[in-house]
């Protein structure tokens, strides 16, 4: 009797020249991983980012300052194991390192999961949010309003991201007349808090621009805590100039947000709102003087309109009876040439 095909992944030679289709490549990545003594029964610690559960798995995204990793825990693997995980946990996983050959993606796949409290990130934003409520950062009283008729609009955003078409479309929409000024930054990763700082001081220092909105095309929540610091918190609070944000997220708020004097969900909304506020301020104080300007003219006509009720009640009164007011103005006008007449012959003018 035969023997059943091995169909464990073979690692292969590549030949010289060889031309691989997508899947084949994939394999050999996978190959490789799975025989790697390295890769697998690794135990990494992290914190729990971006968590998401369906009915077949609970995905998230573990990391640390400088990197992040994917992992997968299978529902009723998850079931079993002693562990409430949240966004912000600490963890310890124990489990194997995968290549997903379908989708061409390396995760992890712990079999063990042991949870050691809220992580160092999620606790360092906790505290630096405390401390700058307690100086009064988040009150309303430090808000500043848009202008009315916005003339020059900055952004500080990526020039490779999608969040600066959205922003000058939602803007030119609403206004083509707007100017837009758009200060490149790095808005992810450990130079991003640097970069979106330096870039709202730029265009703060600039006396043209009199509105700027801070944003990117939303992301996980590791690619979102440059946002969560005090260096882009505290350029916004000391700017000038109103500041609108637009992470593009709808989760917890970010610090950012909080200081901002508004805080949008997308860029597309933080472009309309900054454009709308000529139609708002048109509707707020130019129709309500309309208003009163129609009512009062209504008020006008409704008075003339009894003003000459009156009088017409008043000639009718006055007319001898069985004549019409019409016939007594008319016989009033005969009488008048009459004396005309009379006094002319009289004088010697006729």
């Amino acid at each position: 009797m035969a023997e059943a095909p091995d169909t464990e992944r073979q690692a292969v030679e590549p030949e010289a020249g060889e031309i691989l289709s997508v899947s084949q490549l994939n394999d050999r990545i996978a190959s490789v991983v799975e025989d790697a003594p390295a890769l697998g029964d690794v135990r990494c610690i992290g914190e729990v980012t971006d968590l998401y559960q369906n009915s077949t798995a609970l995905y998230f995204t573990l990391t640390d300052d400088d990197a992040e990793l994917p992992c997968m825990i299978w529902a009723n693997r998850y079931r079993k194991m002693d562990a409430d995980l949240e966004d912000g946990t600490e963890v310890i996983l124990e489990g194997d390192i995968d290549y997903w050959t379908e989708g061409g993606k390396i995760d992890l796949k712990p079999w063990e999961v042991i949870v050691g409290g809220d992580g160092d990130q999620a606790a360092a934003v906790q505290r630096l949010r405390s401390e700058l409520e307690e100086r009064g950062w988040f009150g309303d009283e430090q808000k500043q309003r848009p202008p009315a008729f916005p003339e020059r609009v900055g952004v500080v955003t990526s020039l490779r991201g999608d969040a600066r078409y959205d922003i000058q479309s939602a803007i030119h929409e609403q206004d083509p007349t707007v100017d837009i000024l758009v200060k490149d930054a790095t808005v992810q990763g450990s130079e991003a808090p640097t970069s979106i700082a330096n870039g709202i001081h730029h265009l703060d220092r600039s006396k043209d621009v009199d509105s700027i909105i801070v944003g990117r095309g939303g992301g996980s929540d590791s690619n979102l805590q440059a946002f969560n610091t005090e260096r882009v918190a505290e350029a916004i609070f000391t700017a000038n100039t109103p500041i609108v944000t637009a992470i593009g997220h709808t989760d917890d708020r970010l610090i950012a947000d909080q200081v901002a004097d508004m805080a949008a969900i997308t860029p597309t909304a933080a472009g309309e709102y900054i454009a709308k506020s000529r139609n708002d301020f048109l509707a707020s104080d130019i129709d309500p003087l309309e208003q009163q300007l129609e009512a009062a003219y209504e008020a006008f006509e409704q008075a003339h309109e009894h003003e000459q009720e009156l009088t017409e009640a008043v000639e009718e009164a006055t007319a001898p009876e069985g004549l019409s007011p019409v016939y007594y103005k008319a016989a009033i006008a005969v009488l008048l040439v009459l004396l005309l007449l009379i006094t002319a012959l009289w004088l010697g003018v006729v």
